[in-house]
């Protein structure tokens, strides 16, 4: 059996535990473990094919697949590879970050306050979900920024920073806006797509695509989310490629 794993053109990966004799159910929990992913993060295709349903509960030898006769390929698709936290280091004093840097809240109002992630995003297709968990007035800007950001500016009010923002659904930035999205509030959720090869920021809000909100952003940019009022907190999900 041929095994590679895909992310931006991808690595061979070597398991011994891996045969035809093993399920797609159980190869899926040994990639799982190995690679210290959620299990149903991690996605198997098989000569092309990709095994779902109960074809994962037989041994791979059972299963029909395109060009059967040959030796099969396996690739693994592990789409969460390259998850990012909200880093501490980049954030604005007022905001509080949770242990495991995937939650920001804001106790006290203090003017805009704004974190950014800790990895820059420079090549591939990549998404990330943020979830408002709490929001009196959608106050909150999501997308990217630049290094020289202020932290006490929001996302988009200078020429650092891409945003989609909750109060009246516009985008913004270098201080101006436009109209592009519905607002956005507590329970919702916003997906940002920032697609590096194209150089295009998008989003959806609870699963709709809103179309692109931005082309030509820069070859390097960071994730990045600002909080204003008193008691709003946001919560990093689901990641991501597209």
């Amino acid at each position: 059996i041929t095994i590679s794993t895909f992310y931006l053109g991808g690595e061979g990966m070597h398991l011994k535990e891996i045969s035809p004799g093993k399920t797609p159910k159980e190869i899926k929990k040994l990639i799982s473990s190995h690679y210290k992913c959620a299990l149903d993060e991690v996605r198997l295709v098989c000569n092309g094919i990709e095994v779902s349903g109960k074809a994962t509960d037989k041994p791979l030898a059972l299963l029909r697949f395109p060009n059967n006769n040959k030796d099969l390929s396996l690739l693994f698709v592990h789409e969460t590879r390259y998850r990012f936290k909200l880093d501490p280091k980049h954030k604005g004093k007022h905001l509080i970050l949770s242990s495991d840097g995937l939650t920001v809240s804001i106790p006290r109002h203090s003017g805009d306050q704004t974190v950014r992630g800790d990895q820059k995003l420079t090549k591939g297709k990549l998404y990330w979900d943020v979830h408002i968990d709490r929001s009196s007035n959608g106050r909150i800007n999501v997308g990217v920024c630049v290094e020289g950001h202020s932290l006490t500016s929001y996302v988009g009010q200078s020429k650092f920073g891409w945003a989609y923002y909750g109060n009246n659904g516009k985008r913004e930035h270098a201080g101006g806006s436009e109209k592009y999205g519905p607002t956005y509030g507590s329970g919702d959720t916003v997906r940002v797509m920032c697609d590096m090869d194209l150089r295009t920021l998008s989003f959806c809000k609870n699963g709709l695509y809103l179309g692109t909100a931005f082309h030509n952003i820069p070859a390097c940019v960071y994730p990045a989310i600002t909080l204003y009022t008193t008691g709003d907190r946001v919560s990093l999900r689901r990641f991501g490629t597209f």
